[in-house]
């Protein structure tokens, strides 16, 4: 909201805002701030709400320049002033105070997700360190006291706070009064879906088709749910104040503007089944009914828009109910141009129009093609009835050339310069879809050479072209190589055949060297030549080959330098192990190694060597070390004394010698703990369950001396996430569904220890079920006993609308000479 304000004056504070206008261009804050200081006394006493508010925004930019703990300060200030002041002022101070917040966590929102959620606020006055849902929680508050008085509100028209406002044409017919401008507000926070909030069980979803109804019916709709902190809720709820008090007006521009953001947030968070048709209905429906006013263009934008959307979904082979919907839309934005042509929804159609009839060329050429042969190339294009071609041979500095152009215009410009070597003119088939269709066309005859294929539309229009090159020569390259060479092998590209006694130069960068190096080759009788590898490497290698009246010219090969593996190489390697992993301070640390040496692929044990052993802790610092010689078995031992007073942690032994490269470090913890006396587990689930059953676990709490936990308390929570086939992921990679509490609660253990968790398996409506979902219910139970020691386990449900998942596995490579596999 802070950015929603600008520098329009009252006449009456004229002076005084140029002031600061000029103390603020001249780099002194101090002295703008001064004088905004006096403005805001001369506005309290006038009773200058409005000014008052613009000198409060004006303070609060000048203490970010100023302040250290800007932010905590202005804020504290804005809730000073909330505290003194009355409707409406109050209002829109809250409004004001919610948005400070929610600009806070945009700018800092890895922040807030990556601190641990808290019972209580760490620190009620220093919003900077609350966690996620306390941070939210106080937005939501701050905005819900901004929307009070909601009568009231309706009847203050926004131009009274001009001062405080970039006023656009036309803004006040959508935002006429300061309860639009509010709710408006709001709803930028209330429309976010971020997924790190935890969800209860009976988290609020967007599930009734209603709510994508006209907007009378959905004005009466009861919205009520337990979930009442949900921001689909709230949104719902102020989207539904603000057609009610708009369903009156005579004017529907206000109306059908929250409308259609009504329709378009349920659209995008509903899980119900057919929204694109249900939304297509009520958007009819509403523009049907003030079809002879302005507003209506905006529904039939809206109507527009969908179609052409599900137009882009349109394939030959697939999706065929889709070919005209681009038409339909094109025809829709004709007819709101032409029965509205001043108004916004003109506007709107205007650009999507455009974008509807925009022509698309695209060429695919295959890079190689035999001397004097005819051959085709691709063409996709949308909205063309014929394309004029034209070919230009070009050299291998053209080509560079051209592929350092970026910019459509530089491009154009380039071919133009060059002179045409032929030409030809295509008739397309244009069936007035909107869609993108493809056709192969002719390629002339060419002789030897580089080319570049250029394609456009006869009514010159230099916004829509292609081009591709091609090389014509009856020369091929084929790559390959072994241990000590690199291998190039020239044959025909009509019949395979090699090419013997063919001139090659190849031209390539050395290692890091940037400069070029030459080097000149004559195939052999199987057409070859050969680069011996060795501890060099040639990097942008180019191959030109000249043979007869041919000539052609591959690029981009690499060769690699070769290494020569010494079979000879002795390795060696350690073992370390310790009695325990954790620790406590002040404890001894049992530790043995074993030493192995590797020679020429057998192992044996390094007997008699000198090893030396040292503790190290958490910081890395040394504590101790300890000489030691392995036995006639290749081992080691000894112990360490852990300081009392030292850090807790990862300690540390790192064995090594002097001699040999054994060095192997073993890491462990030392931590003040208690020994536990008993044991928390989950007995394993044997029984199937399907979505919306009632499933039961079963658990127990058992001493480790062999007698029952009972009456322990037990506090458990259920947790859902959704897992996909492996298929999915690579079909739609970017989906993601948020994990969502299912329930949470307590019980007893009984006289034998034993416990049990029910809850029901709720799907997650958001997700499809045709895409074979499985959902991993997470069953966490903490169990404390009545000397106040808690123990925890987890077990996992799965439960998916199938009963089977079966995974199958083959190996990478099959041998077709044998028969069974």
């Amino acid at each position: 909201m802070v950015s929603c304000f600008g520098y329009a004056q009252n006449p009456d504070y004229n002076t005084l805002w140029n002031k600061v206008e000029n103390y603020e261009s001249e780099g002194l804050p101090k002295s703008a701030l001064q004088v905004v200081e006096d403005i805001s006394e001369l506005a309290k006493k006038d009773k200058n709400a409005s000014q008052q508010i613009k000198a409060l925004l004006f303070k609060s930019k000048f203490a970010l320049i100023l302040e250290e703990d800007a932010q905590l300060s202005i804020i504290n200030e804005y809730k000073i002033e909330i505290s003194s002041s009355d409707f409406p002022k109050k209002n829109i101070l809250e409004n004001m105070l919610a948005n400070l917040f929610w600009q806070y966590f945009n700018e800092n929102r890895y922040t807030f997700y990556s601190r641990t959620k808290t019972t209580e606020k760490v620190d009620s006055e220093d919003f900077r360190t609350w966690d996620l849902e306390t941070l939210f929680h106080e937005i939501h508050i701050h905005y819900q006291n901004s929307l009070e008085n909601g009568l009231m509100l309706q009847l203050e028209p926004l131009g009274t706070y001009d001062d405080l406002l970039v006023v656009f044409n036309d803004s006040k017919q959508l935002r006429p009064t300061l309860f639009d401008f509010l709710s408006h507000n709001a709803l930028n926070f209330y429309k976010t879906n971020e997924t790190s909030i935890t969800k209860p069980a009976y988290k609020f979803e967007i599930n009734n088709p209603e709510f994508i109804g006209d907007a009378k019916t959905f004005s009466l709709l009861p919205i009520v749910s337990k979930d009442t902190t949900s921001l689909q809720l709230n949104a719902l709820k102020i989207y539904q104040n603000l057609i009610h008090f708009h369903l009156k007006d005579a004017d529907p521009l206000a109306l059908t503007d929250a409308n259609i953001e009504r329709l378009q947030f349920v659209k995008a968070q509903a899980t119900f089944d057919n929204k694109e048709t249900l939304l297509l209905k009520t958007l009819k429906t509403e523009r049907d009914q003030i079809s002879t006013h302005e507003a209506s263009g905006l529904y039939d934008f809206e109507i527009a828009s969908l179609l052409f959307q599900q137009g882009l979904n349109y394939s030959p082979k697939a999706k065929k109910e889709t070919r005209w919907k681009a038409k339909e839309a094109f025809d829709i934005c004709n007819n709101v141009i032409t029965q509205f042509p001043q108004s916004k929804a003109a506007e709107k159609c205007a650009i999507l129009k455009q974008k509807i009839d925009q022509q698309i060329l695209q060429i695919t050429t295959e890079d190689f093609l035999p001397i004097q042969q005819v051959s085709r190339l691709l063409i996709q294009y949308k909205n063309l009835s014929s394309l004029n071609f034209k070919v230009y041979k070009l050299s291998q500095k053209d080509i560079s050339r051209l592929n350092n152009l970026y910019r459509k215009e530089e491009q154009l410009d380039f071919i133009k310069k060059l002179k045409p070597y032929t030409s030809w003119e295509s008739t397309l088939r244009n069936e007035n879809d909107y869609q993108i269709h493809s056709t192969e066309v002719l390629v002339p005859k060419l002789d030897n050479g580089l080319y570049l294929i250029f394609g456009s539309p006869e009514t010159k229009n230099e916004e829509t072209f292609a081009f591709s090159t091609i090389q014509v020569t009856n020369l091929a390259l084929v790559e390959t190589e072994d241990n000590e060479h690199k291998i190039f092998q020239i044959i025909d590209r009509n019949n395979g055949a090699p090419i013997a006694n063919a001139k090659t130069t190849l031209r390539f960068q050395q290692n890091n060297i940037k400069s070029f190096d030459t080097m000149e080759l004559v195939t052999d009788a199987f057409g070859e030549i050969k680069i011996k590898k060795d501890k060099d490497r040639f990097r942008n290698l180019s191959i030109e080959i000249e043979y007869k009246n041919d000539s052609a010219f591959f690029k981009e090969f690499y060769v690699g330098s070769v290494y020569k593996v010494d079979n000879e190489k002795i390795t060696y390697k350690s073992f370390l192990f310790t009695d325990r992993s954790i620790y406590r301070p002040g404890q001894t640390v049992y530790f043995k190694a074993i030493a192995m040496k590797t020679e020429d692929t057998k192992s044996e044990v390094l007997a008699n060597h000198d090893m030396v052993a040292t503790l190290y802790d958490v910081n890395d610092q040394e504590i101790k070390n300890i000489d030691l010689k392995s036995n006639e078995y290749g081992s080691v031992s000894g112990e360490f004394i852990l300081p009392i007073s030292g850090l807790t942690g990862e300690y540390y032994i790192e064995l090594d010698s002097e001699t040999k490269d054994l060095s192997t470090d073993f890491y462990f913890s030392v931590e003040e703990y208690k020994r536990p006396k008993f044991e928390t587990k989950f007995n394993p689930v044997t029984d199937t369950f399907k979505v919306n059953d009632s499933v039961t676990v079963k658990g127990s709490a058992l001493a480790y001396a062999g007698s029952n936990i009972t009456d322990a308390k037990v506090v458990y929570r259920v947790y859902r996430k959704v897992q996909y086939p492996s298929w999915y992921y690579w079909y739609r990679p970017s989906f993601y569904s948020e994990p969502q509490e299912i329930t949470h609660g307590e019980t007893m253990t009984d006289a034998s220890g034993n416990f049990e968790i029910v809850f029901k398996a709720i799907p997650d409506q958001s997700v499809d079920k045709s895409s074979l979902p499985v959902f991993n219910y997470e069953i966490m139970a903490d169990v404390t006993d009545l000397n106040g020691e808690t123990r925890s386990a987890l077990t996992v449900v799965n439960v998916g609308y199938h009963a089977l998942v079966a995974n199958l596995s083959i190996e990478s490579q099959l041998d077709k000479t044998k028969k069974d596999h």
